[in-house]
């Protein structure tokens, strides 16, 4: 049999084994169950599929943020806490929707214990490191503060 003799053959015997193992493959996709390629979890904030954040969770992060700074502020630059008490007054008047402001306030300050803990770690460790960073944030925090209790 020659190569033009055997192509019908050949071509028919593809064709059959095409269908043959296609079909099968469709099924099998059709009954499996529709998946999202990705949790709705793992989607990033302000993505169509995910819904906005409510007033009350934004207001909470707030408060949570604002004690994570006052705790900053008191414990790592030694800042005055009648200015660190000013500074929660106006996180309270800047948060009114927060559902519960002094368990976030108090969720908030206990966060921030890693972020004391590591400066305290720093200062014995890399004292050098310990004043550059002291040197940058402090400043920072204490004009932050003023300008938010004005």
């Amino acid at each position: 049999m020659t190569l033009k003799q055997a192509m019908p053959h050949f071509a028919l015997a593809l064709i059959t084994c095409v269908l043959a193992c296609t079909v099968p493959l469709n099924a099998v996709a059709q009954s499996a169950p529709a998946q999202q390629p990705f949790p709705a979890q793992a989607l990033p904030p302000g993505h169509p599929a995910v819904p906005p954040p409510s007033p009350q969770s934004l207001a909470a992060e707030g408060v949570r943020t604002s004690a994570n700074i006052a705790r900053g502020a008191l414990d790592i630059c030694h800042i005055d806490r009648t200015k660190v008490e000013r500074f929660k007054t106006m996180a309270r008047k800047s948060f009114p929707a927060a559902p519960d402001f002094d368990g976030e306030w108090n969720l908030g300050y206990k966060e921030a214990q890693s972020t004391v803990d590591r400066f305290a770690a720093l200062k014995t460790s890399n004292p050098a490191e310990y004043a550059k960073e002291i040197g940058e944030a402090c400043p920072a925090l204490t004009r932050g503060i003023d300008e938010t209790t004005k």
